[in-house]
């Protein structure tokens, strides 16, 4: 499974060249973001607060999902409130782990930059447990905010 992003905007998930889904953001300097899934379901993604440090994930104006930093400079995914994931970058290894409560690998994202088109491409390995195209592409959005924030490019943006 591959995570590629087309252009400045969108990533689009793929297996076996087959689409799975999208995830859009509204601008090249926005956390806005939408993610639209092949069975035709759609998901918002919008900052919340002062300082835009909570991403609310909603689908027909309920909340669904959110993504926090924690002070371990983890993003925790808290689905449906119930189910909590936390996608860190282990130090030195160059790609991106997504764990559920119990600390069990989810999903792994192996991140490839192209500097000449300007692009990300993830490679992702996952559980069978875990195929879900909706916590997938939220990982990969999860990942990209990770690498925003760690980065400073967001700076006074929201």
């Amino acid at each position: 499974m591959q995570a590629q992003s087309t252009d400045t905007k969108t990533f689009q998930l793929t297996q076996n060249g087959q689409l799975l889904g999208e995830l859009i953001y509204q601008n090249l300097f926005s956390f806005k973001a939408e993610i639209r899934l092949a069975n035709g379901e759609s998901y918002a993604i919008r900052p919340i607060g002062i300082f835009s440090t909570r991403m609310a994930v909603t689908k027909d104006g309920a909340e669904l999902a959110s993504l926090t930093m924690n002070w371990l400079g983890q993003v925790v995914l808290m689905v449906r409130q119930t189910q909590e994931y936390v996608l860190k970058a282990p130090l030195f290894q160059g790609k991106y782990v997504l764990e559920n409560q119990d600390g069990e690998l989810i999903i792994q994202y192996d991140p490839t930059f192209n500097c000449r088109q300007f692009n990300y491409k993830y490679d992702i390995s996952y559980k069978a447990a875990a195929e879900n195209n909706f916590l997938v592409l939220l990982g990969v959005y999860g990942a990209t905010y990770y690498i925003a924030t760690m980065s400073g490019a967001t700076a006074g943006l929201i």
